[in-house]
């Protein structure tokens, strides 16, 4: 590990037994560790919720969560749906001792919990998986935004710091900025829009009180003269600071998307993916479930959880970014 303070970790089960186990086995496995342990969900999801979704490992807090699906007064999964709104980037692993297969799924596709481990799961496992996902996000952190990939995209990509200074431009965005009054380079090489987005910085700066949202897709418009944008915030560098994605977009460019390029884009599990993709060949709701394999319940909560990663709230919202986003990634 190479964080500033020791990792820290909290534990969530009402069953005092195992927790008292967990205390004596923890400090032996993983000595350069912290942790905490609660039995009442309330109490846990208030303690986590009041730390920053930002370098939560430098800060010394808690950056992962091992949680009981089976407790009374909250379920594991609605502490999870609490947590998941103030700490995105939390570690959640789900325990249970019962087969439960439809909440595992509900667990990992819906709430973002990262494992989904039955009882009893020897805890060294647990300690494993997490040092793995928390080693994977250090290196992707470190790791610069590649030249190369970029410029892979059929889309006009932009990437740029904290204060819209350009790091990197392929050729569709240049082509863009050359055609469109609506977004240009100044002489100090940063990027503007002309006239800026309604709701961009704010999702460029939220307030310290919310976790920020990971993407988000905006609208440009002057005339008759239109661009769509969808916005990345990347995973900070080594040395903390703050970058961006911009995608610029023809709205005329417009064809079906793939269901890899709306996984890739997104971050949509497989599922989500497919429904997003019939519902943008233009079916209804319980049309595009039926073709899936879903109910039309599942895929209302489905359409929920797109809506937000997406970062939109009515359907047809949702379609006219999907097709003006995604004209085509690997056409």
């Amino acid at each position: 590990m190479n964080a500033k303070r020791p990792v820290r970790i909290a534990f969530i089960d009402d069953d005092e037994n195992l927790l008292s186990s967990y205390r004596r086995n923890f400090g032996r496995l993983m000595p350069e560790w912290d942790a905490v342990y609660f039995t009442d969900p309330f109490a846990a999801r208030d303690a986590i919720a009041k730390q920053p979704d930002r370098d939560a490992n430098a800060n010394g807090d808690i950056v992962a969560a091992i949680v009981d699906i089976h407790m009374p007064g909250m379920t594991g999964l609605e502490l999870a749906q609490e947590l998941r709104k103030t700490r995105a980037d939390l570690i959640i692993v789900m325990l249970t001792g019962y087969a439960d297969l439809k909440s595992a799924l509900t667990a990992v596709n819906e709430l973002g919990v990262y494992r989904f481990y039955p009882k009893p799961t020897n805890l060294q496992t647990i300690l494993e998986g997490i040092a793995d996902e928390i080693n994977r996000r250090s290196v992707r952190s470190q790791a610069p935004l590649p030249t190369a990939f970029l410029d892979l995209f059929q889309l006009g990509v932009v990437a740029v710091d904290g204060a819209f200074g350009i790091s990197h431009m392929n050729a569709q965005a240049a082509e863009v900025l050359r055609s469109s009054s609506l977004v240009r380079i100044d002489t100090q090489n940063t990027l503007v829009f002309n006239p800026p987005p309604d709701g961009l910085d704010s999702f460029l700066n939220p307030p310290a009180n919310l976790a920020p949202r990971r993407q988000q897709s905006f609208a440009l418009e002057h005339g008759d003269e239109k661009l769509s944008l969808f916005v990345r915030r990347m995973p900070k560098s080594s040395n903390g600071e703050t970058s961006f994605m911009f995608i610029l977009v023809d709205p005329l460019q417009q064809s079906a998307p793939a269901i890899d390029d709306l996984m890739d884009l997104f971050g949509l599990t497989r599922s989500e993916a497919k429904l997003t993709q019939k519902l943008a060949e233009g079916l209804a709701l319980d049309q595009a479930a039926e073709l899936v394999g879903i109910s039309h319940s599942s895929a209302r909560t489905y359409l929920k959880t797109i809506f937000s990663k997406i970062g939109v709230n009515r359907q047809p919202q949702l379609m006219k970014t999907i097709l003006s986003t995604i004209p085509s990634l690997r056409s």
